[in-house]
């Protein structure tokens, strides 16, 4: 049988229940200390979350399952998720996947919203992106998402229009969406690792950058760049993958505890934090750097601009008529 998310939870749910209920079939289980990695620090808002969803798990595992959070600590988002293939880090979560599939979300207006995102990954496309990972990351597992909320544009040289941003040096990640988005506006993309953004914002490097949001002050880059945009540019989406062996090695049993508290937990105390935090980041930016520092701009232009590079890139990776159907639910 092809286990697929719609099907697995229940096969797992079935196995477990039964297992917890009569003993038969559940295996011995040695307790394990997990490594969790993410590119962000440990005060970002994936963290504070990851922290109360795996401190959940112990829990709810009788403590089977420990987690031994790195936060910021082990490198970018790349280096992360290539520990978690190699298996020196067990659990990754970050927006980096080096996928095509997922790089697409990240550009500006390819989703209107983060709910719409999620209801892309989660439903419409999910089959395409699991398969996707294991083609990549034969040694990986794919989760799930979170709504870890939109991606924002920063400058030190305070935007009027979109237009203003042509011929600028921004920072992005070594993600295909943003890249895409920032060339069609005219601005100039430099990658960046997310561990490296700081100092590269400090020492001139880059005129600006686009990052998720909800870091901007948990990161502390009011520092270093002057202005937010309280517009969306791209819509973040957390992914969860486990090292393969990890995964097979928890048990039925601890494989749907795992899965089925983050599902639990994600709407409430990720996806509606991370809306609730954005409003008191604004406000904090704004006391840091001034009230002029967080403008609104018109984004018709740029979103009339934009469309046709993100209905090119979505059609080219999933298939023609995709961004039509993306656009239809």
């Amino acid at each position: 049988m092809t286990i697929n998310r719609r099907n697995f939870n229940t096969g797992v749910g079935a196995i477990g229940l039964a297992a917890a209920l009569t003993g038969v079939g559940a295996p011995a289980f040695a307790a394990k200390t997990l490594i969790y990695g993410n590119a962000g620090n440990i005060d970002s808002a994936s963290n504070k979350f990851a922290k109360k969803w795996l401190d959940l798990v112990t829990e709810r595992t009788g403590g089977d399952l420990n987690f031994d959070i790195k936060a910021g600590t082990i490198g970018g988002g790349k280096d992360v998720l290539d520990g978690t293939a190699l298996g020196t880090v067990n659990l990754y979560n970050g927006a980096y996947t080096g996928l095509r599939e997922f790089d697409v979300f990240y550009a500006p207006y390819f989703a209107r919203d983060s709910n719409h995102a999620q209801a892309i990954a989660n439903n419409l496309l999910f089959e395409e992106l699991n398969s996707a990972v294991q083609k990549r990351y034969p040694s990986l597992r794919y989760l799930s998402v979170a709504r870890a909320g939109p991606w924002k544009l920063f400058t030190n040289q305070k935007l009027e229009t979109f237009d203003d941003l042509k011929g600028l040096k921004i920072r992005a990640p070594s993600i295909e969406g943003v890249i895409a988005g920032l060339e069609q506006v005219g601005a100039k993309p430099t990658v960046i690792p997310f561990n490296e953004l700081y100092g590269a914002l400090q020492q001139g490097v880059v005129d600006g950058m686009a990052t998720l949001g909800n870091l901007m002050i948990s990161q502390k880059f009011y520092e270093v760049v002057k202005h937010c945009y309280q517009n969306d540019w791209g819509i973040g989406l957390d992914k969860q993958m486990i090292n393969m062996g990890t995964w097979d090695s928890l048990g039925e049993k601890n494989q749907k505890i795992l899965t089925e508290t983050f599902n639990e937990l994600e709407p409430q105390d990720f996806f509606r934090a991370t809306e609730e935090a954005e409003i008191s980041n604004f406000k904090k930016w704004r006391e840091l750097n001034g009230e002029d520092s967080t403008p609104l701009l018109d984004a018709s232009a740029a979103q009339k601009t934009l469309a046709p590079a993100i209905k090119g890139l979505a059609d080219d990776i999933f298939g023609a008529g995709t961004y039509d159907r993306i656009q239809s639910i």
